[in-house]
């Protein structure tokens, strides 16, 4: 009995030992409930309810067939793709305008069926890409590698369709994981933000924000880990430079988020030159990459779909730039603020349909009352500089991602700024949620630390069975 005993104590003292082993214990956690929340998603969301999946479903598909640029037809920028793609699309979802999908029920047996449908690539016609026709194939690579996969093996556009999701899920995981491993500190801010319900449910889906969230955190990852050591390694700048050019590349609002690591190293003497020239190399390589993508992809940029103006808008931004104050400022309001915080945490299908219950969407603030009470820091000092430096650079990409918003898809005379998503602000959430770590007083690390990680899973675990059980309800998938 007593050996009974000793054998229980010495076991959980094993398991304690583990969770309070910073560096593994976080990065197996990220990676469990990473592919717990995301890889039975990849079957469960219904065929191309997730945003803008049908415009990204044909985008892999030409990358796959080694087209980068789309081409042009009275005013509309897309490809010439095998008929059978549009036809999976208008067979398991569709609408007139082909822009909104509402939740419609989509049983998975229903879905199953569709695989039925041949590629038969010697049959095709035009297919409009307009959304994201000049997107970089960067973000794209995981998508087109499965899609590739299918293709030589003969396989439908349903199982390419998978096969894309399938492989845009397992390489955001990876990333996840290594972002989580390189941290110096605020592992668990990683987790916290890398699985969030809509971080899973679009690393789920065919769209390049998988890749883009992924190598946001893990770009940011390196900065800091580099700026606490006050180096950057070779292959760390390399690493470092590719996902920048992977994220910047689509989004280029988010390249205030390139200057991440040069706050504090900038104010420490002896390394003032070592940190200007590691960053005019990242900003060489990502700025680079972006605007030789641009110039490549000019011909396949059209008008918006909205109506929007973009010249007129840049001239009013230009000219009289309280106007765009003014509408920065009134799409601040608490119910556009309250929305953006919820599609932030998760709105599924295309943005309509919403967590249940919605108590789940303060799991998220739990979690992050447990990090920031409970996280340690390790021998990494409280830096008031790079809080709010990191500060600085999520609200200069924020007012970036409005600026974009207005320019392309405001319409002249608005008072807001319309088609902002609360998805566009999670690479950022990183830089907001390191400031709040370095304005928390330091930890000594504790023996107890495993029960915040195991408070975290035990938070995060919820939102995922709620998540799955709202995407069951919501699209009557079983």
């Amino acid at each position: 009995m007593q050996s009974c005993l000793k054998d229980r104590i010495q076991g959980w003292q094993r398991i304690t030992d583990f969770f309070n082993g910073a560096r593994i214990s976080c990065v197996t956690l990220a990676l469990i409930l990473g592919a717990i929340g995301s890889l039975p998603l990849v079957f469960l969301i219904p065929p191309f309810q997730a945003p803008d999946e049908v415009q990204h479903f044909y985008r892999a598909y030409e990358l796959s067939e080694f087209r980068m640029r789309a081409e042009v037809r009275n005013g509309v920028a897309g490809d010439t793709l095998p008929e059978s793609l549009p036809l999976l699309v208008k067979s398991s979802v569709y609408t007139s305008d082909g822009i909104l999908y509402p939740a419609t029920p989509a049983p998975i047996a229903k879905t199953l069926e569709l695989a039925r449908i041949p590629l038969n690539r010697s049959a095709r016609r035009f297919v409009a890409i307009p959304s994201s026709a000049f997107y970089s194939p960067l973000p794209y690579l995981p998508q087109v590698l499965g899609i590739t996969v299918g293709r030589v093996i003969g396989l439908g556009p349903l199982y390419l369709l998978y096969l894309g999701r399938l492989s845009n899920c397992l390489a955001a995981l990876a990333l996840l994981g290594l972002a989580v491993k390189l941290a110096p500190f605020a592992k668990e801010m990683l987790i916290v933000i890398g699985l969030l319900p809509m971080s899973l449910f679009l690393y789920a889906s065919l769209s390049p924000d998988a890749a883009i969230i992924a190598c946001a955190l893990l770009f940011c990852a390196l900065s800091f880990s580099a700026s606490a050591r006050g180096n950057w390694r070779t292959w760390e700048l390399v690493v470092a430079a590719t996902a920048a050019a992977a994220f910047c590349s689509v989004k280029p609002v988010y390249a205030p988020m390139l200057l991440a690591g040069v706050v504090p190293g900038l104010f420490r003497p002896g390394e003032v030159g070592k940190v200007v020239r590691s960053h005019l190399i990242l900003l060489a390589v990502a700025l680079g990459v972006t605007a030789g993508w641009l110039l490549f992809a000019k011909s396949s940029m059209t008008s918006p779909l909205n109506g929007a103006h973009p010249s007129i808008q840049m001239n009013i931004v230009l000219h009289h730039p309280m106007y765009f104050v003014h509408a920065l400022i009134h799409s601040f309001g608490f119910v556009p603020s309250l929305a953006l915080y919820l599609e932030t945490v998760g709105v599924f299908g295309w943005l309509t349909v919403l967590l249940w219950p919605g108590a789940v969407y303060f799991l998220p603030l739990v979690n992050l009352f447990i990090v920031l009470k409970r996280g340690v820091r390790g021998t990494v000092k409280r830096s008031a500089k790079h809080a709010f430096w990191c500060l600085s650079l999520a609200l200069a990409s924020a007012i970036l991602v409005f600026a974009a918003l207005f320019l392309m898809w405001t319409k002249v005379g608005q008072n807001d700024i319309v088609g902002v998503q609360g998805r566009y602000f999670i690479p950022i959430l990183f830089l907001a949620g390191m400031a709040l770590v370095e304005l928390t007083p330091s930890r000594r690390p504790s023996a107890s630390r495993w029960h915040s990680l195991a408070n975290m899973t035990g938070i995060i675990v919820l939102q995922i069975i709620a998540m799955d059980a709202t995407i069951i309800r919501a699209f009557h998938v079983f």
